[in-house]
């Protein structure tokens, strides 16, 4: 059957597919797409609407909405509902009677490969009516003892999708079906009445049962020769058998392939609770992705923004919330600002409910609001909560005649400058940069999500979060930052609400969308940001971002990291060797150095430089400093990184041979030394209780303070001329004998730590 399969697959994609076997030619592909007409019914959800259309268009269907030009499905006309199953013979009547017609529904359905396929498993059933299989009996369960048993697939019959001939399903549709009465009755869940979760909707439960009647009376079943698709080779209902599937490729073209039954489906339904499957799966069939040319998809409906003049472009109204105290303000704040998009077409909306960052706004918007076409700062001191501001931006955003709405979250760095531009151009109702904590999984949308809301992990989410598969996905959660068109603002059946029971602002946002069938999209076509983690940010501290090594490395080293740092550790770099086995190298940019001095500083519990010493065990201090441990200050866990990441390397590469397997450096003293002429001016010659020792300078010579620096008595080497934010690294023990030269004016500091002792 796969063989088959596979072939008539390469028919219908009319594609070199399994070459040699199979020959395609254009009359088969021509006469299959015109014999074959696709009626289906119009259901709320116009994003799914026109993926369906999107999907038949593809493959050169012809389709028809059933209602069109006269009676819709659900319309009322003289006081009467017209049925799908209604409106349906209305159409057949209208056809041939030898017209091949598929019945499929159309908001959860992605049509996967062409007619002659559809065609040829139609005419390989040995049927002329063939329906669409299902796991589930409904939407009435008593009638499953009345199914004739199969030895392989799924039992049920489905009615979201037959094929067969105008004039006999006419004839099927139209004969009153005998009733099944040799069996009581049992009472019909609240679930089976609606036909949720069993395989269908309320809308299909006439049809539903006016051909679950005809299969199980036999008399109707063998006149009419209906066949159920059991093992899934031309219908594949999703709901319960989300586990049977998987993508698979053909070179460039994707199937669906059924693994349980093998067999390649080509009507895909995602019924009952596998829509979000559906969606994801939407993200790659019908020639959507894939592995060669990547997003193809992404550039249906796009528009430009290229063409156009500034005052042209649309108006975006930017809502920015600050809901608690984050990391990184500042270039938050930069990269919003950097924004290429005219500035007299954003309107800005920020909300704060974080009192340490108040400030900040209100200077941004003081300095730089005049550029924008409006701002309006809500600070925390108004306790406006969450939902409440971003359910008045939307209004702001009305009220201030916007195309589209922007919202970003203080914790959604959008390093692209043309991040906006790009989301417009998309040209979706809902679509999101791809924001990630660098370095983890951790991202700003969910692949997947259980039957109660929350998070799941979908089978693409790691290949789309690593970027190894880029482009557009359907995904059901988006948050942190993301785009929205003003179209869903005005139609009061999707206008988006941030209120949902007790659920954050976010996740009322997506569930509501959700429930209305409006599709959120999530892009990483290219880079566009990313995400910090505020989760231990604590800003009662002085530069608080100098701990935020550990949580969000990535912005620290662009804050702290020394630029040439990556130069210094360079397998082909050598380094300055000021003294003998001394070298030196830039670790920290100058601002490290001063918001350490000044954190330090704050702190102020120096200690005495006596030789009594508390802190250490015993109590006992050979060689005292006037100093401040970095325990002292709660950042010693950050400082050891800093020495397994930045130093150890560099280790590794001048003292060859040593600690290549030991794990990362040891230090229990690391400390910031203080010297001033009144003080402690020098310190004499001594060995450091270390295989090695770091000496960070934090100011410099000759401005900061006068005199100073490391004399190494051995080599009667001497380092004078310090540079802020560079390492002298040496030896401790045994041949490296130093002091600290005095200093005669203003105040030296630099940190030191003593590397496995």
């Amino acid at each position: 059957m796969l063989a088959r399969t596979l072939a008539s697959l390469c028919v219908a994609l009319a594609v070199p597919f399994l070459q040699g076997e199979v020959e395609v030619t254009t009359s088969q592909t021509n006469t299959a797409t015109s014999a074959l007409t696709v009626l289906t019914v119009r259901r709320n959800g116009t994003d799914a609407t026109d993926r369906f259309l999107r999907s038949a268009k593809v493959y050169g269907y012809t389709v028809k909405f059933l209602g069109e030009g006269g009676k819709e499905e659900g319309s009322k006309e003289g006081g009467k509902t017209h049925s799908t199953l209604e409106l349906l013979k209305e159409e057949l009547a209208t056809l041939a009677e030898d017209k091949p017609v598929l019945f499929t529904e159309s908001v959860d359905v992605i049509l996967a490969a062409g007619p002659v396929r559809v065609i040829e498993e139609w005419e390989a059933c040995g049927c002329e009516v063939f329906m669409s299989a299902d796991g589930f009996c409904w939407p009435d369960s008593s009638l499953e003892s009345h199914y004739p048993k199969v030895d392989r697939g799924k039992r049920f019959l489905n009615a979201g999708g037959f094929v067969g001939r105008a004039g006999k399903l006419l004839k099927l549709l139209s004969e009153t079906p005998k009733k099944i009465d040799d069996e009581p009755k049992k009472k019909k869940t609240k679930e089976e009445e609606q036909g949720v979760g069993q395989g269908g909707d309320e809308e299909d439960s006439e049809l539903q049962t006016h051909l679950t009647l005809a299969y199980l009376h036999n008399p109707t079943r063998n006149k009419y020769k209906m066949k159920i698709d059991h093992l899934a080779t031309l219908f594949q209902n999703l709901n319960g058998a989300t586990g049977d599937v998987e993508m698979r490729w053909a070179g460039k073209e994707g199937y669906l392939q059924n693994t349980l039954y093998n067999t390649v489906p080509v009507v895909v339904r995602g019924n009952g609770h596998s829509s979000m499957v559906l969606n994801r799966l939407g993200s790659y069939l019908a020639r959507s992705w894939n592995p060669e040319d990547g997003c193809r998809s992404c550039w249906d409906d796009m528009v430009s923004l290229e063409d156009k003049e500034e005052k042209d472009y649309p108006r975006v109204t930017m809502g920015v919330y600050v809901e608690r105290s984050v990391p990184f303000m500042e270039e938050f704040i930069t990269k919003l600002q950097e924004l290429a998009y005219p500035k007299n077409k954003i309107d800005l909306y920020i909300h704060s409910n974080a009192k340490y960052h108040d400030e900040a706004l209100s200077n941004w918007v003081d300095t730089i609001g005049p550029q924008y076409a409006s701002t309006m700062l809500i600070k925390s001191t108004e306790n406006m909560k969450g939902w409440h501001a971003r359910n008045m931006a939307l209004d702001y955003c009305v009220e201030k005649n916007c195309d589209f709405y922007m919202s970003v979250d203080a914790e959604a760095h959008l390093d692209n400058p043309f991040t906006l531009k790009l989301l417009i151009e998309q040209n979706r109702r809902v679509v999101a940069p791809m924001l990630t904590r660098p370095y983890k999984a951790w991202s700003n949308f969910w692949g997947a999500i259980t039957q109660d809301g929350f998070y799941s992990r979908s089978a693409d989410y790691m290949d789309i979060v690593q970027s190894k598969n880029r482009g557009l996905w359907n995904v059901p959660y988006v948050s942190a930052s993301y785009l929205l068109k003003r179209s869903l603002l005005d139609d009061p059946q999707t206008k988006p609400s941030f209120i949902r029971n007790l659920l954050d602002p976010d996740m009322a946002l997506c569930e509501n969308l959700r429930e209305k069938k409006v599709f959120m999209y999530v892009t990483n076509r290219v880079d566009f940001g990313h995400l910090v983690n505020g989760i231990s940010f604590n800003p009662e501290r002085m530069n608080p971002e100098l701990w935020e090594l550990l949580e969000n490395r990535w912005d620290w080293e662009r804050r702290y990291l020394h630029p040439n740092f990556s130069i210094a550790v360079a397998e082909n770099t050598t380094l300055e060797m000021p003294c003998p086995d001394v070298y030196w190298f830039p670790l920290f940019k100058e601002r490290y150095a001063k918001e350490m001095i000044q954190t330090f500083e704050d702190f102020g519990v120096w200690s005495d430089g006596t030789h009594e010493d508390s802190r250490l065990d015993g109590g006992y201090e050979s060689v005292p400093t006037i100093d401040i441990h970095m325990k002292q200050m709660r950042m010693e866990e950050e400082w050891l990184e800093i020495l397994r990441s930045y130093i150890q390397p560099i280790q590794l590469k001048v003292f060859q041979g040593y600690n290549n397997d030991l794990g990362p450096p040891r230090a229990v003293m690391n400390f910031m030394v203080r010297y001033k002429p009144d003080e402690q001016p020098f310190l004499r010659p001594h060995h450091d209780t270390s295989t090695y020792t770091i000496n960070v300078a934090l100011n410099r010579p000759g401005i900061d303070y006068q005199g100073g620096g490391c004399r190494f008595v051995r080599y009667n080497c001497s380092v004078t001329d310090s540079r802020v934010g560079w390492v002298l690294m040496h030896p401790g023990r045994l041949t490296h004998l130093h002091e600290g030269l005095s200093v005669t004016g203003g105040t030296r500091y630099i940190i030191v730590s003593f590397i496995d002792p």
